[in-house]
């Protein structure tokens, strides 16, 4: 509004400045033939109003710069009325004195018609995608500014290619550009004439529908029907010798502007953190904001800077949860826990920052932590012990994954001198489905320098029996979920009875976590469970009392 109302003033002066040159230059013809400026120096009045002639010329060049709208028009009319000046000139004093004036005019006339088309292109340029055709990013901020102003109810679509990334690099650039053609057709060809199609940044579209009506169905067809095969011609492809194709997979997230004292940001973003929970969805591809997801998104973001500071400023701790032979009550060794204890004294359940941290790389923090302090504070523990005991830890699937897992916990073995056999890793069923060659090679280089490794979470059907039989794992811990009814539940006993069948076919030793009672304690003794772990013989103990029982138990 600011720089629309300037351009306006500037504007109103040069057309004041050209009207007083025009004044001017008509009062100067009539008054005098020759202007004398001294006894030696005189002026025909003709050359005057040829110089007033350019500068009101370079005004209407100035007008085009500010505005090439406004501004041309402006031009035009001045022009025109030089023109007509310089016309009447000629008629009245019967020379040709203004043909010189009028030939300039007309010369201005085309220059600043070009001028003109030159910054209309230069501003149409500027609000479009080069490789779309569509208002770009610079346009949608002025739109969706103007709504705001106006107060005008809106929806607001966000809408990204999901995989977009993997196809560009899998088929080159081009392909990808093909992609942006493609999907930006449909989407046109998709929406009527009040909804404004939008290419902002990489494979990023929004969508502005007017009104309050709720747009959702409409962009959930849209995206349903956008998820067919595109050829991509060969001399797209990356290949170049063949075609190729790809299903792109659009996920939308929607925001709804009422008419209230917001900002177009705060309407983006809030589509944006709705197309973020589209794109790590395996089962819906439109979601459109509550405040719901806002609380979520804060919670993420106070949970990730809970766990920055805490591994920063040592708030984390572990505590030990024992282990136990079902049917000797020996002591087998104790599986890690991470917790959290603020300087305020709060402790922090690991429920609120552990998945958080599983859906980034904060986890991976997370496990290098817990990997480096336990074997840390268990390793002059073990040269005290006459029997071994298992320190197990639970890693995430993210890690184990990574291709080079097996070389780190190597480099810690040796940093920390800790006994390989007495290190147990625990990985989970989902770990198979991140990358199953690196997974299962992280694990048999492992399995080589003596690590023991336990399945943990068994039961939750990530896995087929085959993958399960193939793993080089040594221990099977029943998910806690199977034993909480045990009791109760013929199905449930049967199902642990089978875990631990095929376990022990595996030739593999299984524990049972969870284990809160002597009935669970009785029927999973009866099945032949190895081993047992659960508030029924043990909570997780602080460091000094996990010791303790560890030297009590040797003796």
């Amino acid at each position: 509004m600011k720089t629309s109302f300037r351009k306006v003033v500037m504007l109103l002066v040069c057309v004041f400045i050209n009207l007083s040159l025009l004044f001017l230059i008509n009062y100067i013809g009539k008054t005098w033939t020759v202007l004398r400026i001294s006894d030696t120096l005189m002026l025909p009045t003709a050359s005057f109003q040829g110089t007033i002639q350019s500068v009101c010329i370079l005004s209407c060049f100035l007008m085009v710069f500010i505005d090439y709208k406004k501004g041309r028009i402006l031009a035009d009319i001045t022009m025109f009325l030089v023109m007509l000046q310089n016309i009447a000139t000629m008629l009245l004093t019967h020379t040709l004195n203004g043909i010189p004036g009028l030939f300039s005019s007309i010369i201005s006339v085309f220059t600043v018609g070009v001028l003109a088309r030159f910054y209309r292109k230069q501003a149409e340029n500027s609000i479009t995608d080069l490789i779309t055709g569509l208002q770009n990013r610079r346009k949608f901020i002025e739109d969706a500014e103007a709504y705001v102003a106006n107060r005008t109810p809106f929806y607001l679509a966000n809408i990204a290619i999901k995989n977009f990334a993997k196809i560009a690099d899998a088929y080159g650039l081009k392909a990808g550009d093909y992609i942006l053609k493609i999907v930006s057709e449909k989407l046109s060809s998709s929406i009527d004439s009040s909804a404004i199609l939008y290419r902002i940044v990489g494979s990023n579209f929004i969508i502005i529908f007017p009104g309050q009506k709720n747009p959702s169905e409409l962009v959930e067809k849209i995206v349903s029907e956008l998820n067919v095969e595109v050829v991509i011609p060969k001399n797209l492809s990356s290949s170049g010798n063949s075609e190729c194709s790809c299903y792109p997979l659009l996920a939308c997230g929607i925001a709804k502007f009422s008419g209230e004292d917001e900002s177009y940001n705060k309407i983006f973003n809030n589509s944006d953190l709705a197309l973020s929970l589209a794109r790590r969805s395996s089962s819906q591809s439109v979601f459109v904001y509550d405040e719901k997801m806002q609380q979520e998104q804060d919670n993420r973001l106070e949970a990730e800077k809970l766990i920055i500071e805490s591994l920063k400023n040592d708030y984390f701790y572990l505590v030990y949860q024992p282990q136990f032979e079902i049917a000797t009550k020996k002591l087998r060794g104790f599986e890690t826990l991470i917790r959290c204890k603020k300087p305020d004294g709060t402790i922090v359940s690991p429920a609120f920052y552990i998945p958080v941290a599983e859906k980034s790389n904060l986890i991976l923090d997370i496990d290098d932590y817990v990997l480096m302090r336990a074997m840390k504070e268990f390793k002059p523990v073990l040269d005290q012990l006459k029997e071994k005991i298992t320190i197990s830890i639970n890693v995430s699937a993210k890690n184990i994954s990574k291709i080079d897992f097996a070389q780190k916990i190597e480099k810690i073995i040796d940093a920390t001198q800790f006994p390989p056999d007495c290190l147990e890793i625990e990985i989970t069923e989902y770990s198979l489905s991140e990358s199953m060659q690196n997974t299962i090679s992280n694990i048999n280089q492992l399995r080589k320098r003596g690590v023991q490794i336990a399945l943990d979470d068994f039961g939750t059907g990530y896995t087929s029996i085959a993958q399960v039989m193939n793993l080089p794992i040594n221990l099977l811990k029943i998910d806690k979920s199977l034993i909480d009814d045990i009791e109760n539940n013929q199905r449930n006993r049967d199902l642990v009875d089978s875990v631990i069948y095929m376990g022990h076919i595996m030739n593999c030793e299984v524990i049972s976590e969870g284990v809160e009672s002597e009935n669970q304690l009785a029927l999973l003794k009866e099945h032949k469970c190895d081993f047992v772990q659960g508030f029924v013989w043990g909570k997780p103990l602080p460091y000094d009392t996990a010791v303790e029982m560890c030297l009590s138990s040797d003796k």
